[in-house]
């Protein structure tokens, strides 16, 4: 029997070696796919090369969360593990090549009695550090922010959600950069909120609950938005810029009086229809005056503003559409009992205008006697009484 051949077996061939497409990305690129990461995420990618130990601490975004997986009942000292984390994140970053562009502390912060206090340094050092262009903060556990006013030269957008703010945090004067605030499910507890350079303002779900009502003052804003809030509602003050506003007050306000479906009982010593001490100044809608696009709605039981002189100045060519067979005719009259005077002003071309107001006025239970029309002369200031 012949021997064996043994043959050495066939060699394979060696793989094909891929590139290494990601390492060839300039640093810029790679920052910026880091920002996008959480914070967490970014830091491990520290381990995959010696390029890579330090790309994180560039990346323009910085994205705090996930604090689930830091829980103490899971591992350990969770929360403990959790925070000092954080502070690394603040103090590694390289602060002067590398401002932040975006701060993001969205995390559900277990109960902790010094919470408030690792938060709040957390956003000192976002802003007074790392200078963000922009602070999101949501953290559903109300977090009550410092004492303090926010200062900041570079800041230019702030959204706070589930945090408690008081006079001097909503005092924004020293971010003179600040362009937009958000701010949502927020307990506000201050006399005053304020800004002189803020255009677009929307505060949504959030409780005003300070002793006397809050003023709010910006006078830059373009867009308003106050969408389902609690409490008292705010003393608005002029806002000449203003271009749209979209104000809903529903049944969770406090200006209201439960002896009438309507909120105003008529009775002038009912604390509820009068409490507000300066009667001579409109709470709410003085503040709107100057928008072009205004959308108003509240509940039945809301009260009105004391509402004594209702002026409707009607432009050249409205653009607009009202119609009083689109509106539902309510039950009782909609007009407050202490309406005194509709003054409607024009320019004497509007008469389709001035005709549908004054169905539309009756339609909601405004009598003709309190009705006046004047017509405004286009070459002079003088009015001429017409009824």
């Amino acid at each position: 029997m012949p021997p064996r051949i043994r043959r050495a077996p066939a060699r394979r061939a060696a793989p094909e070696e891929v590139p290494d497409r990601v390492s060839a990305l300039p640093d810029e690129a790679l920052h910026a796919v880091l920002s996008l990461l959480p914070a967490h995420d970014a830091v491990r990618t520290c381990v995959l090369a010696r390029r890579w130990r330090h790309l994180w601490e560039h990346a323009p975004a910085l994205r705090v969360t996930d604090v689930e997986g830091w829980n103490p009942r899971l591992r350990g000292d969770g929360l403990g593990r959790f925070i000092r984390f954080v502070d690394g994140l603040f103090v590694s970053r390289r602060r002067r090549d590398a401002p932040l562009e975006l701060c993001d502390l969205d995390f559900d912060f277990p109960e902790d009695k010094g919470k408030d206090w690792h938060v709040n340094r957390w956003i000192m050092l976002a802003l007074l550090r790392h200078h963000a262009r922009v602070l999101r903060i949501s953290l559903p556990a109300y977090i009550t922010l410092p004492d303090v006013p926010l200062i900041s030269q570079r800041l230019t957008r702030l959204e706070l959600d589930g945090v408690l703010g008081n006079d001097n945090i909503l005092d924004f004067s020293c971010c003179p950069a600040l362009i937009a605030l958000k701010m949502k499910c927020c307990r506000i507890n201050a006399e005053k909120m304020s800004s002189p350079s803020v255009k677009i303002l929307s505060l949504a779900s959030c409780e005003f609950y300070p002793a006397t009502r809050t003023q709010m003052s910006f006078p830059s804003v373009v867009s308003l938005e106050l969408d389902g809030c609690s409490g008292s509602v705010p003393f608005l003050e002029s806002m000449p810029s203003l271009v749209a506003a979209i104000v809903i007050f529903d049944d969770d306000y406090a200006d209201r009086c439960d002896n009438s479906v309507l909120g105003d009982c008529g009775d002038d010593s009912c604390v509820d229809c009068c409490n507000y001490s300066d009667r001579s100044k409109c709470v709410c809608l003085n503040g709107l005056l100057e928008a072009t696009h205004l959308e108003l709605s509240a509940e039945p039981a809301m009260q009105s503003p004391i509402l004594e002189k209702l002026t409707i100045k009607i432009p050249e060519e409205p653009k607009c559409s009202m119609d009083a067979g689109q509106q539902k005719i309510p039950e009782e009259p909609f007009v407050s009992n202490h309406l005194k005077i509709v003054e409607i002003k024009c320019k004497g071309k509007e008469v389709m205008w001035v005709c549908k107001f004054l169905k539309t006025l009756g339609t909601f239970g405004i009598p003709l006697e309190k009705i006046n029309i004047k017509l405004t002369s286009e070459h002079c200031r003088s009015e001429c009484e017409l009824i």
